[in-house]
């Protein structure tokens, strides 16, 4: 009965020294008095808060990368609806360009003064529409070069 006393009060004693890779429930099957012993000494407890403290940083972790990727996302959808609205308003500037060309080059028959405006004009058009990657800048200054020899061209045909 004395031994049994003994090594019962050495087992619980050596509850007390466990290690946390001892309370490891997927390092294998863990004994009885493992168990009894990790249970004991707080082990699960600290490696339940620990995990559970790991798992809130991770989630937050993911909300923060979330609600990045959805930034980008409205970004990258502002981008392309931008680009389209860009693509339209081009389109419809070059549109009224050409209508505008094909009647001066009607209403200028005759006159070679207007005749070289008009044809300059559709110069510096064509042109435009061959540099599409063009900067922001260089296509403001092209514009305001084509609205330039517009203004001269209304001068002359109003000068008739």
């Amino acid at each position: 009965m004395r031994y049994l006393l003994l090594a019962v009060g050495a087992l619980l004693l050596s509850g007390c020294a466990t290690d946390a890779r001892d309370c490891d429930p997927t390092t294998g099957d863990v004994s009885i008095v493992n168990k009894f012993n990790c249970n004991y000494s707080g082990t699960w407890d600290k490696r339940v808060d620990d995990k559970q403290n790991t798992l809130a940083h991770e989630q937050i972790l993911n909300a923060e990368f979330k609600a990045v990727n959805e930034a980008i996302e409205k970004e990258k959808a502002q981008s392309h609806a931008s680009v389209a609205s860009k693509r339209q308003s081009q389109q419809a500037l070059q549109s009224s360009l050409n209508k505008l060309v094909a009647q001066l080059k009607t209403k200028t028959a005759g006159r070679a003064d207007a005749q070289k405006q008009v044809t300059d004009l559709e110069k510096s058009i064509k042109e435009a529409q061959n540099r599409p990657s063009d900067s922001v800048m260089q296509k403001q200054m092209e514009l305001q070069k084509l609205q330039g020899q517009l203004a001269e061209l209304q001068t002359t045909l109003a000068s008739q």
